[in-house]
């Protein structure tokens, strides 16, 4: 009855956060997902190092907001909150202090994320240059932090820095409990030095690694120390939400799409799989929640139609669509008045959103009242 919903860019807020570690201010740009005020989702959290930096800070949040996909087998970049840290010294921060600094990370600004914000343990890390570097090393410093680190052209030119790496990620290695771990790798062959290293770490990664790390080096042909954040960063993000890793396998997904068995029970199942790789409980897709209430609706009876079309306006009630199909579930029940009542909602909803196509909102409010006459009135 109604069209998937909108989306629109919010602007980042600037958050000044003491630092008893730093013994100073830092500065945090944060961006938060589309109507992350009406929503009632967790988010996954991508943390980038020189968050001063605004291009590549806008890149990240362009990246983590692509939502395209093919099909519905495909596994959408889910929101995400985007957290830019501003480094004052770089090589204090990133090189020479870089203990101190992982201290200030772990210890005051994941847990102000996450005490301000609605959030899941799925945290992805960015750094660049000696960013990179020091990404690659919170592996050890922090290992339960970061389940994803996008260490782009990293520091590790240079024998001793390079073993260090290394001997911190073997140890990692051999404490790894069975949890995905995601890391990628990049550098470009104008930094020649850099990609030698960088390559040397991926086939050591790629060969030692527990089966439990995705590990990826992106081709850098043709790049140079200050071209790689730009392929990297959003190529980085789609391999860490790739559907390989997030999306259900074929068989169950096919059953789903098809109606066959019970819904309910194969994303319970595929979802307690996922949970117990990734070591948090993984919530089910509005796509997945969608699938549900139309295989209700077409195929079992009002009631349990309607108590999935609920569960899907309780866990996204930002999505206009979840309304729509409230109302044909009403209708299936021969309740008029309630599927009213779900387009209203509906409306009402649709005011709130922060839209960047008003073309489109206007569409959606026509369809919507459109809907609602064919009801007729009360």
């Amino acid at each position: 009855m109604c069209a998937a919903g909108i989306v629109h860019a919010q602007p980042p807020r600037t958050v000044r956060l003491p630092s008893k570690v730093l013994g100073e201010t830092r500065i945090l740009h944060i961006s938060l997902p589309t109507n992350y005020r009406i929503a009632k989702q967790r988010y996954s959290v991508t943390y980038l190092l020189d968050g001063q930096v605004k291009p590549f800070f806008d890149l990240v949040v362009a990246s983590a907001g692509y939502t395209l996909t093919g099909d519905a087998r495909d596994f959408a970049m889910p929101p995400q909150i985007v957290v830019g840290i501003e480094q004052n010294n770089r090589s204090e921060d990133l090189a020479r202090h870089d203990e101190r600094f992982t201290h200030f990370l772990v210890d005051e600004v994941i847990p102000y994320i996450e005490r301000e914000y609605r959030t899941i343990p799925q945290r992805t890390l960015i750094g660049h240059s000696l960013g990179g570097r020091f990404a690659l090393l919170t592996l050890c410093r922090a290992p339960t932090m970061f389940p994803a680190i996008i260490a782009i052209s990293p520091s590790i030119a240079d024998s001793s820095t390079f073993k260090l790496v290394q001997g911190c990620t073997r140890t990692q290695f051999a404490a790894a409990v069975p949890r995905v771990r995601q890391l990628v790798l990049s550098a470009g062959d104008k930094e020649v030095r850099l990609r030698e290293g960088t390559s040397r770490l991926f086939a050591f990664v790629h060969d030692s690694a527990p089966p439990e790390w995705r590990v990826r080096l992106l081709d850098g042909t043709g790049l140079g120390h200050t071209d790689t954040p730009f392929t990297t960063i959003p190529a980085g993000l789609r391999f860490t939400q790739e559907t390989a890793l997030w999306e259900m396998p074929t068989a169950s997904a096919d059953s789903m799409l098809n109606r066959l068995g019970d819904p309910s029970i194969i994303l319970t199942a595929w979802l307690d799989a996922l949970s117990a790789r990734v070591g948090y409980r993984v919530p089910p897709s509005s796509k997945w929640m969608e699938v549900i209430v139309r295989t209700r609706l077409a195929r079992d009876g009002a009631t349990a139609a309607i108590a999935a079309a609920q569960a899907m306006i309780d866990a996204y009630p930002e999505n206009i669509l979840a309304y729509g199909l409230m109302a044909d579930a009403q209708i299936k029940r021969l309740d008029l008045a309630a599927a009213r009542n779900a387009i209203h909602d509906a409306l009402r909803m649709l005011e709130q959103l922060d839209v960047f196509d008003e073309g489109a909102r206007d569409a959606q409010r026509e369809s919507l009242r459109t809907s609602l006459a064919a009801l007729g009135r009360p």
